[in-house]
């Protein structure tokens, strides 16, 4: 058989064209592009304490049921068999044996009246409202940790950024060095402090790299993603900054009544509430119907025994010796600490709305006087690089400048990351993520 290659080659060549262009897309797609509520909105589905905190509420919705179900109909049955072992009995001058017997019974009871039943739905439903407002602290604080990550991250990349422009403006200055020391302009002492000035740099910048990858990790630990998954982030500093206003943010209001801990701690008051309740309700009898029904699966000899039987039970609490008393004592005691809890809380967060307000005014401020030295060391250096080049200004001034510039560059990055921490933790606590 004759195999034509040319006609194979071409389709070789296609199937080669469309893998390739496969691949791309897969390598596409697992890259994770993400704005900052973006990335919020994926930690809130796919992390774990966001996870956790969720199944707390199901488990909480379960429990309620279990204590409304103790109060609906219970149905038990049961099968028993007694053999007597050959036992006889004498009666009347007669002897009478005892055969086996079997029994099939169904027992239906229904409780009727148990203060005690209502007051534990009544606490199981302040249990469930209090995971579900733990699920919501859950969330706000994922949403707070990952958009600290998302900030971190990107500080640290406009770091980079700076670092790296600050190598290629030192290269320059050093190649051009080289060159004034060729034409006798210069010494070989400035052009070699240039070249530990590029190394130092490079250096740094190296040690940044590091640094970004940490910041990725903590990122992706908060995302809930694999630690190999990459990230793309598409929104800059810049565009955050000009998102949130911050003078806004300081004009809004703080409702103390809207902060899930304060929440938290009223509900644990609701709870104290209905401890003192059910320990009073102990006190109240506890009535409750019943109806059984007997099948003889093997009779005894003299069974007088009914196959119907209904009834009612009642169980009256008449003397505890003080127990229940001292139990109240406690529930109130309990009742008391628990307010007391809610108002130091709610004191300290009212301390810590009028800290986090002037922090975050200090940082803007802050940030405003750096991003001014910043400007006014990168004009100094320009100024100093052009002497250098023409003569007039040393190495050690030119290292001196550039020293200087990267200290107001770190100075202003260092603000912008204050400003945006002192933002977030407002935020958290004004419960506006």
């Amino acid at each position: 058989m004759k195999i034509e290659f040319k006609r194979i080659i071409p389709i070789l060549a296609l199937f080669c064209v469309c893998g390739l262009g496969f691949s791309q897309q897969e390598a596409s797609e697992t890259i994770l592009r993400l704005t900052l509520k973006e990335a919020q909105d994926y930690a809130l589905m796919h992390n774990r304490t966001v996870m956790n905190a969720g199944l707390s509420v199901s488990e909480a919705q379960k429990r309620t049921w279990e204590t409304i179900s103790a109060g609906l109909p219970q149905v038990s049955a049961s099968v028993n068999y007694q053999n007597m072992m050959g036992f006889s009995m004498s009666f009347a001058g007669m002897n009478i044996a005892m055969p086996p017997t079997s029994n099939f019974q169904a027992t239906v009871t229904q409780l009727l009246f148990s203060a005690s039943y209502w007051v534990g739905i009544k606490m199981s439903k302040i249990g469930e409202d209090l995971t579900e407002t733990a699920r919501l602290q859950a969330e706000l604080d994922v949403k707070q940790q990952t958009q600290s990550a998302y900030y971190t991250v990107l500080v640290v990349q406009e770091n980079m950024k700076i670092l790296e422009q600050n190598l290629l403006n030192i290269e320059k200055i050093a190649k051009s060095a080289e060159d004034l020391v060729r034409v006798g302009v210069a010494e070989q002492t400035d052009a070699d402090q240039l070249k530990v000035q590029v190394l130092t740099m490079t250096n740094a910048i190296k040690s940044l790299e590091r640094h970004i990858e940490l910041a990725y990790n903590l990122l992706r630990f908060q995302l809930g993603v694999e630690i190999n998954t990459e990230i793309e982030l598409t929104q800059t500093l810049e565009d955050l900054m000009s998102a949130k206003s911050a003078n806004e943010m300081l004009a809004q209001y703080f409702d103390l009544n809207s902060n899930y801990t304060v929440q938290l701690l009223e509900g644990q008051i609701d709870l104290a509430n209905m401890q003192i309740s059910l320990e009073r309700a102990s006190s109240l009898p506890n009535v409750a119907a019943f109806y059984s029904y007997t099948y003889k699966i093997a009779r005894s000899t003299f069974d007088m025994s009914p196959n119907n039987v209904i009834g009612l039970q009642a169980n009256i609490p008449l003397f505890a010796s003080g127990q229940r008393h001292v139990r109240t004592q406690q529930a109130k005691i309990r009742l008391e600490t628990a307010q007391n809890n809610r108002d130091l809380v709610s004191e300290s967060l009212l301390l810590q709305e009028k800290q986090l307000r002037f922090n975050l005014n200090s940082a803007l401020e802050s940030l405003e006087l750096q991003k001014e030295a910043m400007e006014v060391s990168q004009s100094v250096f320009e100024s100093i690089t052009r002497k250098f080049q023409h003569g007039t200004a040393s190495s050690l001034d030119v290292t001196t400048a550039n020293t200087s510039l990267l200290q107001a560059q770190g100075n202003y990055i260092n603000s912008m990351m204050e400003v945006f921490t002192a933002q977030t933790e407002l935020e958290k606590l004004l419960n506006n993520f």
